[in-house]
């Protein structure tokens, strides 16, 4: 693998993850072979695993329960809808290490994101490019994001959005879901750089540094309704990849959503302010 000129965590297949340097990496976990040998023998500098497609296997996760191994699991499920009632499996492996849920957005996905945040496990939602059906499921779990009882920990990418809308540097989609070449590398089993959301897509022309703000630019260019989006620098057209004529509408309602949540937060803190005030006024008298 080419040495980068720039500092940025590499999210490898496992084979590659084996044969690391000190440099931080992510390694990438396919198999239960493969994240039993990593927990037994992890090697030097993984800031965490990511387990892809192993939700089902009991075994893998009384391995992890009770393994003397502290790395954090980024768990990415393959299909929520049928795969929510595994999620039970990591309740005894978050009392010996971190544990993430990442759930993609596609139909029947909102049952993993209230399971997981009823067990109090840190989500991700991977919106991709969401269909009709699925952007209404995306409006179902923002609701339940920002008025469940039920929800201690953040679920992202509302969490962050709504940080943002308040005035938090949280960067853009593409920081907060890990998915900005600029600061987050995946390689492919060959070693070669790839974008997350289009297989085979490699990084040969483009820098990582700059591929957002090229991709940005060119959408801007050639006319795409980024140009004149008031949610451009949270989205950097996150959602015009990897087709660029993908419709935004749907995604526009959801911004609103949590900007008009953003606003009742604040005033809510400034009406708590205001009567803080008052009280302290009162008491002086």
């Amino acid at each position: 693998m080419p040495q980068e000129a720039y500092q940025s965590l590499r999210f490898l297949p496992t084979p590659v993850a084996e044969r690391e340097d000190e440099r931080p990496f992510v390694a990438v976990v396919r198999s239960q072979k493969e994240l039993c040998r990593l927990l037994l023998e992890s090697p030097r500098g993984p800031e965490w695993l990511q387990v892809e497609g192993l939700l089902g296997d009991p075994d893998v996760w009384a391995q992890a329960a009770h393994s003397a191994s502290q790395v954090p699991l980024d768990v990415v499920l393959s299909n929520p809808a049928t795969e929510f009632s595994d999620l039970y499996r990591l309740v005894d492996v978050c009392a010996v290490r971190e544990v993430r849920v990442s759930v993609p957005a596609v139909p029947g996905f909102l049952k993993a994101v209230k399971l997981a945040a009823s067990l109090r496990l840190p989500v991700r939602v991977l919106p991709g490019q969401p269909t009709s059906e699925v952007l209404a499921e995306l409006t179902e779990a923002l609701g339940f994001y920002l008025h469940g009882a039920m929800v201690e920990t953040p679920v992202e990418f509302f969490h962050s959005l709504l940080a943002a809308a308040c005035g938090a540097d949280t960067g853009s989609l593409w920081m907060i879901l890990e998915e900005d070449p600029a600061a987050f590398l995946h390689y492919d089993a060959e070693g070669h750089v790839e974008l997350p959301r289009s297989r085979g897509f490699r990084l040969a022309e483009i820098s990582p540094e700059v591929f957002v703000e090229h991709h940005l630019k060119n959408l801007v260019e050639q006319g795409a309704e980024c140009a004149t989006c008031p949610w451009q620098q949270a989205c950097r057209g996150y959602f015009k990849w990897p087709d660029p004529a993908y419709s935004c509408a749907g995604v526009k309602q959801l911004f609103s959503i949590i900007d008009a949540a953003a606003g009742e937060i604040e005033q809510d803190l400034a009406s708590r302010e205001g009567q803080s005030n008052l009280t302290a006024s009162e008491e002086e008298n």
